[in-house]
């Protein structure tokens, strides 16, 4: 308007009326917007007669994100159109369906995983019958009189791959010097005798079976070949008496609630480089663990096969072994544990066997000390052979006992960490173990030694630690 007031100033006449004509139709150009809208707003009317809807047709999608970042939605600008909004709506709602789709595709490859784990043991103990050779006789771990030494090193890797997994155990110490002594010596398997375990399994298109083959490590009993597992630090008198190692196969069945059913075929006892007859022996098993508390367990397992040499005089003998333990969570602080492991030899020159079991109680006295206490007894019977302890005997055919009692306290201040304070006294029906001046059976043969007592004290302390 000031410049039509100035144009009025220097103009007259008709000039000043044409002029006056002209401003006052650019007056009414100007303002045409401005009147126009209030004529419009009927048009916004149908994008608004759905009562659920709280953005303009077109925006369901981008609506949300516009108010969350303080934006106007698009279809409030008077130049919007549904016609121009509409085609957009397909474009944001296939974003979401093409990311999880990518992602199932990605969920279908199998991605391997490796885990490793290992422990270490070392220990002090002290024989009261003080032998001169430094051994404490009938113990496969903590065997070494006066001595601090280092009990073992243990090393195991697990991996799994889709339905496959499998996994070892390398042990280096005490028992792979002392125990292959006799029946695998060096020449045979350096490298084998520190293979504990190693196991390999295939999970079946149906989930609840599966087929497990490879070389098991202690296939009896509750106790392990490693302190940390155990409630004790030394083995019962049942671990000494039972095989090591098993190889062969066998199919696992997952029966529900807890249970698993076991059937395999496996070689003799202990035979991993070789076997000593043809014959395989068959082994079936029985597990139930307490799905609400795994504390509380029990197995049943019957093995059967020839373990005599192909060439014994007195022929073939199956071997039927009976293993059955389990363990009861009675309270928090307290826990019991039974165990029976026996064995009897059946066919015309048979007869011999063992019956074996032990008893535990564990007392969790405070988060960090367990007072654990153990009795086992072995009643080996003998009509052909001792099987068990015919090497110390003068007469193989002699029915023998064999009992001893442990008590253990366990310290725990961290949850990898266990420090042992271990009494222990054994006695046996014959003589068994070694005391004082050890006599030699052969004065030629340094190694063979002869047990004269009936009895042995031991005081032990160690220190495990595992990952």
């Amino acid at each position: 308007m000031l410049w039509a007031a100035t144009v009025t100033h220097y103009a007259s006449g008709p000039v000043l009326a044409s002029m006056t004509s002209l401003c006052a139709a650019l007056a009414v150009m100007t303002a045409a917007p401005v009147m126009a809208a209030p004529a419009e707003a009927p048009v916004e009317e149908p994008l608004e007669v759905s009562p659920t809807a709280s953005a303009p047709a077109g925006a369901p999608e981008i609506a949300p994100a516009a108010a969350s970042a303080g934006e106007t939605p698009a279809a409030a600008s008077p130049t919007a159109t549904p016609t121009e909004t509409t085609p957009a709506a397909p474009a944001t709602t296939a974003a979401p369906t093409a990311a999880p789709e990518e992602e199932q595709a990605g969920a279908a490859e199998p991605q391997a995983k490796i885990d490793f784990h290992g422990a270490l043991e070392a220990y002090y103990a002290y024989n009261f019958n003080r032998p001169s050779n430094g051994i404490t006789n009938w113990r496969w771990y903590d065997y070494q009189h006066n001595l601090l030494g280092l009990q073992g090193l243990w090393f195991a890797t697990e991996w799994s791959l889709g339905p496959v997994t499998g996994h070892f155990q390398l042990q280096f110490g005490a028992l792979a010097e002392l125990f292959w002594g006799v029946e695998r010596d060096v020449e045979q398997d350096l490298l084998w005798r520190l293979l504990q375990e190693a196991t390999m399994e295939w999970k079946t298109p149906w989930r609840r079976l599966s087929l497990e083959g490879g070389l098991f490590n202690v296939p009896f009993g509750p106790e392990y070949n490693i302190v940390s597992k155990n409630w004790n630090w030394s083995g019962s008198n049942l671990f000494a008496l039972m095989p090591y190692q098993i190889a062969g196969f066998r199919l696992n069945l997952d029966i529900g609630r807890g249970w698993i059913g076991r059937l395999g075929v496996y070689n003799g006892w202990d035979r991993i480089v070789r076997d000593n007859n043809r014959a395989k022996s068959v082994m079936g098993a029985i597990e139930w663990t307490d799905p609400d508390d795994e504390e509380n367990y029990f197995v049943a397992e019957y093995m059967v096969g020839d373990e005599r040499d192909r060439d014994d005089e007195r022929g073939r003998a199956p071997r039927h072994v009976f293993d059955v333990y389990g363990q009861w969570h009675v309270a928090r602080p307290l826990s019991l544990r039974a165990h029976t492991f026996s064995a009897i030899e059946s066919g015309k020159q048979a007869g011999d066997g063992w019956l074996g079991g032990a008893l535990y109680v564990k007392v969790d006295a405070t988060e960090w000390l367990a007072l654990v206490g153990r009795g086992d007894f072995v009643y080996a019977m003998a009509r052909t052979e001792n099987l068990l302890y015919s090497d110390f005997l003068d007469d193989p055919v002699t029915t023998t006992r064999l009992g001893a009692g442990t008590f253990t306290l366990d310290i725990h201040p961290l949850g990898n960490v266990s420090l042992r304070l271990e009494a222990r006294h054994d006695r046996a029906s014959f003589p068994l173990f070694y005391k004082g001046a050890v006599p030699l059976a052969d004065p030629m043969d340094p190694l063979s030694y002869v047990p004269i007592a009936r009895t042995q004290t031991t005081l032990l302390a160690g220190m495990t630690t595992w990952f």
